[in-house]
């Protein structure tokens, strides 16, 4: 029987801890995201972690040691705004690394829009009875805009069609990055550049699409 045996010590904290919501994305429309968590160290095996700052865990505090994982399921806490996600990680004897945090603003809310007019319900081609003038607002600010002819009164933005400026119709579409809620934008159309979006006589729907910075295209 051997008179001796090997001791580690270990003092050392978990290295490299890094930590990204939806693989850093600036914005979720749903409380649901994915954690995206690295670390230097390997291997990680009796590595434990806790995770604050999202659903029924407001602090450290309330925060459980969890085996390690790179990824985590987590939800935010309701209600929108900026999020901030905090956690840290111990390592098989105890040593616990300092705390990292990544944050994303949720945004949840889904653009509406308000028509006012056309000036003109009926169009043709020929100078002078050519164009049709409405104005729109959103209820929330918006970064991309299109007016587009639609199949149905409920069509989402991939369904419709926009129309063109070639022939003349004028703001049928814009990206400027940052239109306040409920500025006004006034929009013409012509009969040219409707027939070009969508062939043939008869009653078109023109609906108009924002988007918010999240992402999110109005839809009703």
């Amino acid at each position: 029987m051997a008179s001796y045996f090997n001791l580690t010590l270990d003092t050392r904290a978990p290295s490299g801890l890094t930590l990204s919501i939806n693989d850093g994305a600036l914005y979720a429309t749903s409380t649901s995201v994915t954690l995206t968590i690295g670390l230097t160290d390997s291997p990680t095996t009796g590595y434990q972690m806790k995770v604050w700052g999202i659903e029924g865990v407001a602090d450290e505090v309330s925060a459980s040691w969890e085996t390690f994982a790179n990824n985590k399921s987590v939800n935010l806490t309701t209600g929108d705004g900026l999020k901030t996600v905090h956690i840290k990680v111990r390592d098989d004897v105890g040593n616990e690394s300092a705390e990292v945090t990544d944050t994303i603003t949720l945004n949840t809310a889904v653009p509406t829009v308000s028509v006012t007019g056309p000036d003109k319900s009926k169009i043709s081609k020929i100078t002078g009875f050519n164009q049709s003038v409405f104005n729109f607002t959103c209820d929330v600010e918006f970064e991309e805009y299109k007016v587009c002819v639609v199949p149905v009164n409920s069509s989402t933005q991939d369904a419709g069609v926009i129309i063109g400026t070639d022939n003349g119709s004028q703001n049928t579409s814009g990206s400027a990055g940052s239109y306040p809620a409920s500025e006004n934008i006034q929009v013409t159309i012509t009969g040219a550049d409707l027939e070009a979006a969508s062939t043939g006589d008869g009653v078109k729907i023109i609906k108009v699409f924002v988007k918010n910075a999240a992402g999110t295209w109005s839809v009703a």
